[in-house]
């Protein structure tokens, strides 16, 4: 059975890659969120919110086309050579410099946005935690992505990456979601 599923996944990326990349983005970030939810929260069944995991979903759904066309430019930009390994670090390094900060703001600008939060409460949250955030981006990305850049063919790079950030994902989840520390002085 997983294997038939499987089957069917890698045709569809073939068939259909903006649209399955897109879902798998989706999917994916919701996954991350439920288990930010009830693994690192603790939160329980009776106290999930739900809400929070489709914003999440939605965020991640944002993201599938954006990362399917950050990397067909990278495609374009540095072309394979005979050099895989090489390819990889010339491809990881505008990934990591360029496009993982941009890609945190939006990630903290898409999920502000869709819990309905002021453009003062984005910033309260990326001030507090942007820089964070991207610090400990650069302690797991790098690696990943030279894996990524280097071995994985390139239909599967954004599946990878998302399986990768299941726990990425809970990690984001929980920086956006929790209280700033004004909130936390308000309620405290």
């Amino acid at each position: 059975m997983a294997v038939r599923m499987w089957r069917m996944y890698q045709r569809w990326l073939v068939t259909d890659p903006w649209k399955s990349q897109t879902i798998t983005s989706g999917v994916i970030v919701s996954a991350g969120d439920i288990i930010s939810q009830q693994v690192v929260e603790k939160r329980g069944l009776a106290h999930h919110d739900f809400k929070r995991t489709l914003r999440m979903a939605t965020v991640g759904l944002c993201l599938g086309p954006i990362l399917r066309s950050w990397y067909l430019t990278l495609e374009r930009f540095v072309p394979s050579t005979s050099r895989p390994v090489l390819d990889g670090f010339k491809k990881m390094l505008p990934d990591q410099l360029l496009f993982a900060p941009c890609v945190s703001v939006a990630f903290f600008w898409i999920n502000n946005t869709f819990a309905g939060g002021t453009f003062e409460e984005l910033k309260k949250k990326l001030n507090e935690r942007y820089v964070e955030t991207l610090l400990n981006g650069y302690k797991v990305w790098p690696a990943v992505q030279m894996v990524n850049f280097t071995i994985v063919p390139f239909q599967y790079r954004i599946g990878v990456v998302q399986l990768v950030a299941v726990l990425w994902n809970a990690y984001l989840s929980w920086q956006v979601n929790k209280p700033t520390s004004s909130d936390k002085e308000i309620t405290g």
